[in-house]
């Protein structure tokens, strides 16, 4: 029961490294990528290449985004099942399902990239990946802070309120000091960016949470392995 334990932990810690790092490794392998003109999803959009060559720079940066996509999410859903098991309320539960439609959605999204076979269900993944994410943490948090540890219950709330503040204040300057033009959806991988963070230190933080937990001596436990 414990290696189980650590195994998921360490899923929970690979899955954010992994897809965080192959998302920033994408903006600076992609030479079309700009912060100032383009979305994330830009760099995860099909090129004339094959699907799985590696002739151009652009196309790996699809394939790293993408996959980091698709590899995170397959990563994070195991470590879902052991948050749903550390729940200590109902509000903390519905937390980890809205983490787990969440990491569904954010491997929608590499899945319906741009421009390919069902790309019409990119635009829902990608604001499923971002609402949901947001529940999660919202719906987290307030459990966190009805099982008494208000100091951390807060900071993942805040964690989800400040995701949603970062998207209006993005809108608001692009509207009315980037573009000048009310436009406001011209480009936007600065606020995804701040929600893929946001997303990915909660579930890394969680997962490190537990690891420490399941290698720190318990009173009377002399080895220190818990079976919680």
């Amino acid at each position: 029961m414990a290696d189980t334990r650590r195994t998921l932990d360490y899923l929970g810690l690979v899955a954010p490294t992994l897809a965080l790092g192959t998302l920033f490794l994408a903006t600076v392998v992609d030479p079309k990528f700009d912060w100032a003109t383009r979305s994330l999803s830009s760099m995860g959009e099909a090129t004339p290449h094959p699907l799985f060559a590696l002739g151009s720079a652009d196309q790996l940066a699809f394939l790293l985004f993408n996959g980091g996509l698709l590899l995170g999410a397959a990563l994070g859903l195991p470590f879902a099942l052991r948050l749903w098991r550390l729940a200590r309320n109902t509000a903390e539960r519905v937390g980890v399902g809205f983490l787990v439609v969440a990491l569904v959605a954010m491997a929608g999204v590499g899945i319906a990239y741009l421009d390919g076979p069902v790309a019409s269900l990119h635009f829902l993944a990608a604001v499923s990946f971002f609402l949901f994410g947001t529940f999660a943490l919202l719906a987290y948090g307030t459990g966190t802070v009805l099982a008494g540890e208000a100091r951390r219950g807060l900071a993942v709330l805040w964690g989800g309120i400040g995701h949603l503040l970062a998207w209006v204040l993005w809108v608001v300057l692009e509207a009315l000091a980037f573009t000048g033009d009310g436009d406001t959806w011209t480009y936007f991988a600065v606020p995804e960016a701040v929600g893929a963070v946001v997303f990915g230190v909660f579930v890394f933080t969680m997962a490190r949470r537990d690891l420490q937990a399941a290698t720190t001596p318990a009173p009377g436990e002399p080895d220190g392995e818990q079976t919680a």
